[in-house]
This record gives C-alpha cells, structure tokens and sequence, in this order.
C-alpha cells in the first residue's frame, strides 16, 4: 500500500484520535476470541451468529469502543466540510472517536464566521458518555458537541434543526429508529452514511430497503471495503 494522505485533523485532535484508534486497535484484538466464543454458543442455542440483541451480548459489547475506521472517519469528515455542515447527528458516540472528525469539522465549517455549529451524538451507556466528553475535551472540541445520554428514540426528535449530515454506526437494531427520528429534520441534499451494511447486509435489511427504495426519500450508494458503508442523499 502506497502512502496515505495526511489526517485532515489539527495535531491536537489528531495526537487524540490516534491514541484512540490505537486503543480501539488492541481492543479488538484481545476481544476477538471471546466474542468469537460467545458468538458460537449463541448460533448453536439460537440459529444465528448473531448475539448483539441478547442480554449477555449487550452487556458484552457495554464497555467495547468499537471505534469507526480511521479511513471512513477521516470520510465523514471530508463530507461534512464538503456540505458546509453547521448541525450534525452521530447515532452512536460510544469514546467519541468518530465524534471528534465531526466536531472538528463543524468548527472549520464555521472558522472566522462568527456562527455556532454542533454535533449531536447519542448514546446509552453513562460510562461511555463521560469517557466521549474527556476525549473531546482532550482534543479540543467539546464546545462544538453535544452528546444525548439514553434512548435515542426519545433524545434524538428534540435535535435542532436543520441537519447537514448524519453518522449511523450504532447496535444494528436501532439503525432505522434514529434515522427515522432524525429524517423531518435532515435538509434536502443532506447526507446520512451508515456504516458495514455489506458485512452486515442481512441484519441491515429493513435500514437498507428503506434508503434504497426508489419512491422513498433517499437516493443512496454503496461503497465497498472495509465492511462497507451507505450513503444516503435525502431527497
């Protein structure tokens, strides 16, 4: 692999982020066998791999960073300059490292301007929202964020207004919900990009038709690699 262009980040947030997709890293790394392990017992008693919707496998992934690739973080972030974006949605904040492409983005959008922006990130677990606030506040960019602790599906309808560009990269059942809970406020031409919907294309199906539907209110693509991600224009 040839030489990959430089991260779009300042160094302070970048010296953050790396720390933090290093740690993500070796996470991953030391999970992979118990999960895998876990994964196993669960097709055998319960017929698919899938163990994420059960108790044990919630309370598995509770403490996981599950951090987005840098490569598609460093994309989100290239998107939202490209859409000048002012108000942004990540459905699914977990350490805040994706958050902190997004809020530093946001923050160039509005460089010099004199106008507010903010990133709205979401999520369930106290723990992960107080470790997300510190990593923003480490690099810099707390002040561009605002992370919704709980249940998407009542935080997220009572987000300003309107929505540039939103994040999906969260517990695969609650995909749709925050989208369709964000939808009548995501302005037309806004872009919503979900990430690992061809590894994860049959538990994605219901997200997937919706996006996809020709008459519906998206036109969406789909970029290979890497698990794959959707990108969804709103129309």
């Amino acid at each position: 692999m040839g030489k990959l262009a430089d991260s779009p980040l300042d160094p302070t947030a970048r010296a953050v982020a790396d720390r933090l997709h290093g740690a993500s890293k070796k996470e991953m790394i030391r999970s992979a066998a118990p999960a895998l392990t876990k994964m196993v017992k669960h097709r055998f008693r319960e017929g698919t791999w899938d163990n994420t919707q059960s108790e044990d496998g919630k309370a598995f992934l509770a403490d996981k960073m599950v951090a987005l690739d840098k490569s598609k973080a460093e994309l989100c972030y290239l998107l939202c300059r490209s859409l000048d974006a002012r108000r942004v949605v990540e459905a699914g904040t977990s350490y805040g490292v994706s958050t902190i492409y997004l809020a530093a983005a946001v923050r160039d959008n509005v460089a010099g301007t004199g106008e507010t922006a903010v990133v709205y990130g979401t999520e369930h677990e106290p723990g992960k929202v107080a470790q997300a606030e510190q990593n923003l506040t480490d690099a810099g960019l707390l002040g561009y964020t605002q992370i919704l602790s709980g249940d998407l599906r009542e935080t997220l309808p009572d987000v300003d207004g309107p929505i540039d560009f939103m994040l999906v990269d969260i517990w695969i059942p609650m995909a749709l919900p925050a989208l369709k809970a964000v939808e009548p406020k995501l302005r037309r031409g806004a872009l919503v990009l979900c990430d690992n919907v061809i590894s994860g294309a049959k538990e994605y199906a219901d997200y997937l038709t919706y996006v996809r539907d020709p008459h519906g209110p998206f036109q969406s693509v789909t970029i290979p690699g890497q698990g794959g991600v959707e990108v969804s224009m709103k129309r």
